[in-house]
């Protein structure tokens, strides 16, 4: 069984005032607003739940059985999504006979060398999770085209191959067989990981506060309208880590617009407990913590330890005056990550909905990008084509 707990640790010392009642109206609009779609492809959904763990399990058995490295190039987001669930499901990046290039974001020149020597000399499988016009995507066909000329779009494969919509920006396509497909590849259970999504899928279709989304979207904005403006999204788990910088980029990308945003930051307390931990309890009194928190049964003796220490710093932080909400999803399975994945787009769709911003636009990006082409001189086109290549125009 799926749950998601939000436990909202003594937040009546930082909400005096009752503001359920007040925000169902604006979160029952924001949900409808989700559900609509806008036109667009509705992330909110799934792939078929049947079929599509099916198309994914054989499509990872025939690469890996092949020999090829899969090359995933996404606009952004996606890629710490990805290490952040094979980490949570405890399966090394590494592993045997599971080759995966993850290529996002702004490569840097070595990264971006390495991925097109694999593609002019390796074997590989290249698959386009935000679109074919990502500007490193069409450096690694170009360079696919040159070695294999008409054959090359048989090394080619998109998300839609699988029935599936593309991979979104800010890591919105995690759930899409652009996200999928390499979860499978590294040898997370696609299948489990869907099961899990659609259950927490339908919990949040709930109109109410039985809904978890609603929950913790509503004390999020009440908190930042009261002056906190930065979320700490907090771990003791190092192997929880990469998935909370996935998070983080979510919602900064689908709430970070018009100057209403909270500014979220992942910290992996495990690490950083005596360093950044000092500073949120004597600094500013800018934080509010979200932690997340997996029921565990610990063979090493530590489990309670873990407890105690988590108690122990919330308490602490919550009389200096720092927010704490907990997001409990459950016990460390494949079902739970699915949950947690959905719990986390759905999460960050609704805030922005909240605010009345599109979660899936990036204004300030293409702003940033034009601007960059404006400084360029036009009588350097290598240049231009090489930070084409990099990806950042």
């Amino acid at each position: 069984m799926i749950h998601m707990m939000v436990e909202l640790f003594e937040i009546k010392r930082f909400l005096p005032l009752p503001y359920e009642e007040a925000m169902a109206p604006r979160l029952k609009r924001a949900q409808d607003k989700l559900w609509s779609g806008g036109g667009r492809p509705d992330w909110v959904r799934l792939p078929e739940e049947r079929m599509a763990p099916l198309r994914l399990r054989a499509l990872a058995e025939s690469v890996r059985a092949q020999g090829r490295t899969l090359v995933l190039v996404d606009g952004g987001g996606l890629r710490e999504g990805i290490r952040g669930a094979a980490a949570f499901a405890g399966v090394p990046a590494d592993r045997e006979g599971a080759r995966v290039r993850l290529l996002s974001g702004l490569p840097g020149p070595e990264e971006l060398r390495d991925a097109v020597e694999l593609a002019a000399n390796g074997s590989v499988a290249l698959c386009a999770a935000g679109g074919r016009e990502s500007p490193a995507f069409r450096l690694l066909r170009q360079t696919l085209e040159e070695r294999y000329g008409e054959e090359a779009e048989r090394y080619v494969l998109t998300a839609g191959d699988l029935g599936a919509e593309p991979g979104e920006n800010s890591g919105f396509g995690l759930l899409t067989a652009a996200g999928l497909l390499p979860m499978e590849a590294l040898g997370v259970d696609a299948a489990a990981v869907l099961r899990g999504a659609a259950e927490m899928r339908r919990r949040c279709r709930a109109s109410s506060f039985e809904n978890p989304a609603w929950r913790y979207a509503a004390v999020r904005r009440q908190l930042c309208r009261s002056g906190f403006a930065v979320e700490l999204l907090c771990c003791w788990d190092s192997a929880l880590g990469p998935l909370l910088e996935w998070a983080a980029q979510l919602f900064a990308a689908a709430e970070g617009k018009e100057g209403r945003v909270l500014f979220p930051v992942a910290v992996d307390y495990s690490r950083s407990f005596h360093t950044l931990g000092q500073c949120v309890q004597d600094g500013p009194r800018l934080f509010l913590e979200t932690v997340v928190r997996l029921d565990e049964e610990s063979e090493d003796g530590l489990a309670g330890l873990r407890e105690a220490v988590m108690d122990g710093t919330m308490r602490a932080h919550t009389e200096r005056g720092v927010p704490n909400l907990m997001l409990r999803p459950g016990a460390r399975t494949a079902e739970t990550l699915g949950s947690l994945l959905y719990f986390f787009q759905y999460a960050g769709g609704l805030s922005a909905c909240l605010l009345d911003v599109d979660p899936l636009s990036c204004p300030g990006v293409e702003a940033c990008r034009a601007r960059i082409r404006s400084l360029l001189p036009p009588e350097v086109p290598e240049t231009k084509r090489r930070m084409a290549a990099a990806g950042i125009l």
